[in-house]
């Protein structure tokens, strides 16, 4: 008799999933062979997970249609609501742990992963955040783990972490993200396995309670598919295999999930669990609120099925800051509301001029580039300088898949919130406010043997090109968008304002509209100041160059020099 020919992903803990699997079958007798496949999840670096629903699964489960495997094992939170046709899930093995555990490096007072994986203690996601510093970049591409982090603290910074769970844990240990958030189990497999390096185990952790934060629909539990028409045949594996109070559980989390538009439009955790359900519910436009600058709530639920009612929240009522008519206000040329909102929220006053339109050029940017770097630990970093640059990779990305596919890195806040927002996660973000900084930070962050892809404005310089390929970085770039100048309808300014020039391009359109100009002028970046300063027109102004983080710069400026000017008059 023919082996039964088990398909699974090549990870450490697939394999280890699909071995358990396995050994329940050869102790009734049935004789199994591994065969490991590649997914669409497997094959990608970007931060772009959660509208790629099921990456993980369907790849494997197409061997499954096309014959190759009789059978396939998963993680059953990975398997999509509405599964691929052809297929059905035979069988849940008995469910394991489903906490998450949020892991650092370095805090002494946080137990050790070795100490977490031990006990079962559990903290407060309140009293965990406590301990975690402002503006921490947190490693997490999981829609379900941003929505309730940033709903508690939106200042966090979420990075794409990918890769194996191995992979992911050496991203924190060699410093590149501050904190790490994984589901228990799969670490809790590879650690009895004696997968996980002593290094690894030494960092901190602590699980998070689950009351505060519900595992992901069928979290913990591992699922077996087949096909369709041979579920009749292989009844016998589904005795063997199939845990029914997990079935049941898991089966009650995805129905729920169902109901709510199955994780896409929701992210949500849901847990069941002798019949009372744990449910936490972010809204449909987390993202949008979160990436400007506006907070939202969490629908929570612990009650039995039949009492659960989700409404969304979507109509929240925001609050709209008023500021008196006649105070000074700061006049932007940026083409974004994104850092108007912010700034608004802050107590500044802030009105968008836009003087430049922006258009990308989606037919310059480079095609079928990855074969030429052979594995995934050598292709490149897409470098992001601002949030237009952003904007247009991510339009690129949905019809240049490999764009999508690669790290993205962006220069500081505003460029990774503008991917954000439109559902991208990025793999490193320099928290740097101009191309000075951010050479800094790549020469730091990034290894000289990693190519760099950066697109470019049509009216930049190459000094920041030319200052990366000084520093040893390959570095492929080319005109991405141009900048067009246009005339604004109106624009109303006093002496008083100040006015806030976004680029090179914005001054020298300020400049040619023959807009008014106040006493001071708040410019962001070196570059930009330059420009400003060789500009006829703007001299007379008090020029002053944003340092750091825009949002935290200007606010800072606003509060210590245009409020306290007020308090003197």
């Amino acid at each position: 008799m023919k082996p039964l020919i088990v398909g699974t992903r090549g990870s450490k803990l697939a394999i280890l999933q699909a071995m358990e699997v396995e050994k329940q079958l050869k102790l009734s007798g049935i004789r199994c062979e591994i065969k490991t496949l590649s997914s669409l999840g497997d094959r990608s670096l970007g931060g772009d997970l959660s509208s790629n629903v099921g990456q993980f699964v369907h790849g494997i489960d197409e061997a499954l249609i096309e014959g190759a495997v009789d059978i396939t094992v998963h993680s059953a939170k990975d398997i999509p609501i509405e599964g691929m046709s052809g297929v059905n899930t035979l069988a849940y093995t008995e469910r394991d742990v489903t906490s998450d555990l949020i892991l650092a490096n370095g805090i002494e007072e946080w137990p050790s992963l070795r100490e977490v994986l031990e006990s079962s203690r559990s903290k407060s996601l309140i009293s965990i955040m406590k301990s975690v510093p402002m503006k921490s970049k947190i490693g997490t591409v999981a829609g379900r783990r941003q929505s309730f982090l940033l709903s508690s603290r939106p200042d966090i910074i979420p990075i794409s972490v990918r890769g194996h769970i191995e992979t992911r844990m050496n991203r924190l240990i060699e410093n590149l993200v501050d904190y790490l958030i994984l589901a228990e189990v799969g670490i809790s497999r590879l650690y009895n396995a004696g997968h996980i390096t002593k290094e690894a185990l030494e960092l901190k952790a602590l699980r998070i309670k689950e009351k505060d934060w519900p595992t992901a629909p069928g979290q913990g539990a591992i699922a077996v598919n087949c096909r369709v028409q041979d579920e009749e045949r292989f009844c016998e594996l589904r005795t063997i295999l199939n845990h029914i109070p997990t079935e049941e559980d898991v089966s009650k989390e995805r129905s729920l999930l169902g109901l709510i538009g199955g994780g896409c439009l929701f992210p949500a955790g849901i847990k069941s669990e002798g019949g009372v359900i744990t449910a936490a519910i972010s809204p449909k436009d987390w993202r949008t609120r979160y990436s400007r600058g506006d907070t939202y709530k969490i629908h929570r639920y612990i009650g039995d099925t039949e009492g659960f009612n989700f409404t969304s929240n979507e109509a929240e009522e925001k609050h709209v800051q008023s500021f008196p008519k006649d105070s000074p206000k700061l006049v932007t040329t940026l083409t974004s509301d994104r850092l108007t909102s912010q700034l608004r929220k802050e107590g500044v006053p802030t009105l968008n001029v836009p003087v430049v339109k922006l258009r990308p050029l989606i037919d310059n940017w480079p095609v079928r580039f990855l074969e030429q770097f052979g594995v995934r630990s050598r292709w490149p970093i897409l470098v992001l300088t601002s949030p237009f640059a952003a904007k247009c990779a991510v339009e690129v990305s949905k019809i240049n898949p490999e764009i999508g596919q690669i790290a993205w890195l962006a220069l500081g806040e505003g460029t990774h919130k503008a991917c954000f927002e439109e559902g991208v996660t990025v793999s490193h973000c320099g928290m740097v406010g101009n191309s000075e900084q951010l050479l800094e930070y790549i020469v730091s962050n990034v290894k000289r043997e990693t190519s760099l892809y950066v697109p470019r404005s049509s009216k930049s310089d190459y000094r920041f090109i030319e200052s990366l390929m000084e520093k040893g970085f390959g570095v492929e770039h080319w005109i991405a968008y141009e900048n067009m100048s246009i005339t604004p309808d109106t624009c109303s300014l006093s002496e008083e304002d100040v006015l806030l020039i976004s680029s090179s391009s914005s001054a020298e359109s300020w400049s040619s509209n023959r807009l008014k100009v106040p006493k001071t002028v708040l410019s962001m970046g070196k570059s930009t100041t330059e420009t400003v300063e060789t500009i006829p027109y703007f001299v007379g102004c008090e020029i002053i160059t944003l340092e750091g983080p825009t949002v935290d710069y200007i606010t800072s400026f606003w509060k210590s020099k245009v409020e306290g000017r007020e308090i003197e008059d």
